[in-house]
């Protein structure tokens, strides 16, 4: 078994359905402004969970309601924050603004989760598009969303929104989440099979629902104690009949989520894990066979250059595949263009963190912003 799948035209394979995948991908996956100018104006509520976010809140609020689309509201959520998040939100006077100080985190909750759960009661849109403190917004993407939405019927819109990665730790962490979306996420099986949760993608940092929707599927109560909250809701609204959109926002929507290669690692931690739904023999088969397919090829290569034997055409192949697929994904989402350089480095990176953040699930050791994540038992499978 293992013979088979580190075969050099195996893995090739694997690959080259993956560069299709991602071609697809980057024709089926649309942009926000494509559709056509909507008569509805239905209310719109901007929800914004807050902790600890002084360096980012202000911009965040500001480009929020400087959204060129009439009836809606900003409404932000003070979660505890011990910094000076309280008081930036303070010097923030505006009419379509309301901040709301958070309650205590009950037992058997994520922080985020609660904090969500509260804005949605307090909201009082026709639609709940919810964000997080360290976005930016350009003035249209409100209209435009609401247009996407009443276009295509969406109960549930979310969208790949673009990171902004200074640095090289950042570099080497951040991009993987949408390689991942682009490369392993066939948007094409997703629509002809609308309530299968297989492949289901969401962003916490653009989830816009009907309020009808969200409180059929229980709203963030529902799924209270999971670390990737956004995929669960997303999963829940699939499966019980509504209507999923994933759309391409980065030109509109952007984030610095972490600073530095250690922030991002703790970060990522927090979450990777229950992307598996914290099924251990599942987590650690797709780790391996990631690298694998990133390393093995590398290997064979640099094995037959030093023996100065004829260069292999599968793995020369694969490589010049999976650089291709990192160099769609850069120009795709706005990454900087040398990534193709470090994809195997990115793969590393985030398998190093995968394990850790599964490491940390099962001590109950994982945490986010000061608060221990609810832990959830472990399946093999």
């Amino acid at each position: 078994m293992l013979g088979w799948l580190v075969d050099p035209t195996h893995i090739l394979g694997f690959v080259a359905v993956q560069a299709l995948v991602a071609l697809s991908n980057a024709l089926l996956l649309n942009r926000l402004g494509r559709f056509p100018q909507t008569a509805a104006k239905p209310k719109v509520s901007l929800l914004v969970p807050a902790r600890d976010e002084e360096e980012s809140i202000g911009s965040c609020v500001t480009s929020l309601l400087a959204q060129d689309y009439g009836d809606l509201e900003v409404v932000v959520l003070d979660d505890g924050s011990q910094d000076r998040t309280r008081a930036v939100l303070a010097g923030l006077q505006f009419e379509r603004l309301r901040v709301l100080e958070g309650r205590p985190l009950p037992d058997g909750w994520n922080g985020k989760a609660w904090a969500c759960q509260q804005l949605a009661d307090s909201a009082q849109g026709e639609l709940l598009l919810f964000t997080d403190a360290d976005t930016v917004f350009q003035p249209r993407t409100v209209r435009l969303a609401v247009n996407a939405m009443e276009a295509t019927g969406a109960d549930l819109l979310t969208a790949v929104t673009g990171n902004r990665v200074p640095t090289l730790g950042e570099q080497l962490t951040v991009p993987f989440m949408s390689w991942s979306i682009l490369s392993l996420l066939p948007l094409a099986v997703t629509r002809l099979l609308p309530k299968s949760v297989a492949f289901t993608a969401a962003n916490g940092k653009f989830m816009l629902f009907r309020r009808e929707a969200y409180r059929s599927v229980g709203g963030h109560a529902a799924v209270k104690d999971h670390a990737t909250e956004d995929i669960a809701l997303a999963k829940s609204v699939r499966r019980q009949g509504y209507r999923w959109c994933l759309m391409d926002a980065t030109r509109l929507v952007s984030a610095r989520m972490y600073c530095g290669l250690m922030d991002a690692v703790g970060g990522f931690s927090k979450n990777l894990f229950a992307l598996f739904n914290y099924r251990v023999l599942v987590a650690l088969f797709v780790w391996t066979w990631l690298l694998t397919i990133t390393w093995y090829p590398i290997g064979l290569v640099a094995a037959t250059i030093a023996t100065g034997n004829a260069m292999p055409l599968a793995p020369v192949a694969t490589l010049a595949l999976s650089a291709g697929i990192w160099l769609l994904a850069s120009l795709r989402f706005g990454f900087p263009l040398h990534l193709f350089l470090l994809g195997p480095a990115i793969v590393t990176v985030s398998a190093f963190t995968g394990i850790r953040a599964m490491v940390l699930s099962q001590t109950g050791h994982a945490c986010w912003k000061g608060r221990r994540l609810v832990a959830r038992k472990p399946r093999l499978i």
